[in-house]
């Protein structure tokens, strides 16, 4: 792999590892992942908006959950 493939601003179709990681990010199976790809390119941000799935933020933690450690 060579460093322009660890980005994440692009998607690795033929890395199995970041084919998985993107599925489980978007929560979309990789077949529609591929799908997604093959419509508009690798571009993570074209992905997400064909999509529909909004940038990962500290809200998508579930509730109840903190960042402190004993809490």
């Amino acid at each position: 792999m060579n460093p322009s493939d660890r980005t994440l601003n692009t998607i690795n179709d033929r890395d199995p590892f970041a084919m998985r990681y993107w599925s489980k990010q978007l929560r979309i199976s990789e077949r529609d992942l591929r799908e997604a790809i093959a419509a508009v390119g690798t571009s993570t941000q074209a992905v997400r908006q064909y999509t529909n799935r909004p940038q990962a933020s500290h809200a998508d933690r579930p509730r109840g959950a903190s960042r402190r450690r004993g809490d």
